[in-house]
């Protein structure tokens, strides 16, 4: 997805382009893709989130309710809930059946506490497809800045957040409930990984390091780079994270803490970064409008994937 207002979806053992999904207003910043492949959402500086069906290629529902742009998405597991973050400070838990916000924006601290909060459903307008459009006023008092990214579990059960305010934050989807704030990083948070059974989360910074938590909020490793980092993916096993750094997408062994090798082909800064599902694949994207698609286990480039028209932001 990227600065072109659109979401393409690629065929990796081919490269060819399969479907190109129109209907942002303008730049979109974050994609996902549900484990099993049929359902995508994706979120832009339109201050939307929008699901796909992958398969007919067509929107199949439009969430509103954020008041600035949406930088980040996340989707479960099972493809029930999506979960938003956006600069106006919060992260929204949307049930992708009902159209409804289902979880919690996570807001900053205000007088009231540091307790959820519930009112009224709002009717929101304005959306195409099946899934309607509600909104429940339920807050949490969370992040205290902008937040940048998130990342979901692939059973639901838990949320990881990055912010400007530069915390992670661990969320539990079922409660609301801020379950860890994770400290370390001394500037922006711009990404965050989570493997998919949620035993290791990520998160990488404009302090150049990229660190690995468990969901308790334990530091377990810090891995320093030369310049800000973009984007951070883990391999499903947890084994390696992939980051965007530069023009670079360094690859790290999570056990030792060992710089494995750092993949060099991108003319312009890496802006994200992506494994696939069986964990044999890199894929990274950047301000050099192109995807590259990296074999994981003999770490050489494989095909380069061209078409978007302006900066690729984000990959799944």
């Amino acid at each position: 997805c990227g600065q072109d207002k659109t979401v393409r979806v690629w065929i990796l053992c081919t490269g060819r382009c399969e479907r190109v999904l129109e209907g942002h207003e303008d730049d979109v910043r974050g994609v996902a893709v549900w484990g099993r492949g049929g359902r995508a959402a994706s979120c832009g500086f339109d201050k939307t989130v929008r699901v796909w069906d992958l398969d007919a290629g067509s929107c199949v529902g439009v969430m509103e309710g954020h008041t600035d742009k949406v930088f980040g998405v996340g989707m479960s597991g099972s493809g029930d809930h999506v979960v938003s973050c956006s600069w106006d400070m919060s992260v929204r838990v949307w049930d992708v059946a009902s159209g409804r916000a289902a979880g919690a924006p996570l807001m900053p601290p205000s007088a009231e506490g540091s307790q959820p909060s519930r009112g009224s459903s709002v009717p929101l307008s304005g959306a195409p497809g099946p899934v309607s459009k509600t909104q429940t006023a339920l807050q949490l008092r969370g992040h205290e800045k902008e937040v940048l990214d998130v990342a979901v579990t692939s059973d639901g059960g838990r949320a990881v957040s990055g912010s400007v305010d530069g915390t992670v934050r661990v969320w539990d989807l079922s409660s609301g409930a801020q379950v860890a704030k994770c400290e370390g990083h001394s500037d922006w948070v711009t990404g965050v990984a989570v493997t998919p059974n949620g035993s290791l989360a990520a998160s990488c910074g404009r302090d150049g390091s990229a660190r690995l938590w468990t969901l308790s909020g334990r530091e377990v490793r810090k891995l320093q780079h030369t310049g800000e980092v973009m984007g951070v993916a883990l391999a499903p096993d947890g084994s390696r994270l992939c980051c965007a750094q530069g023009k670079l997408v360094v690859v790290w062994d999570c056990n030792s803490g060992q710089n494995v090798r750092a993949l060099s082909k991108h003319s312009g800064v890496v802006r994200g970064v992506a494994v696939s599902g069986a964990g044999d694949k890199i894929v990274s994207c950047g301000q050099d409008l192109v995807i590259m698609v990296w074999d994981m286990a003999r770490l050489v480039h494989e095909r380069t994937l061209e078409g978007h028209t302006g900066v690729v932001r984000r990959v799944a």
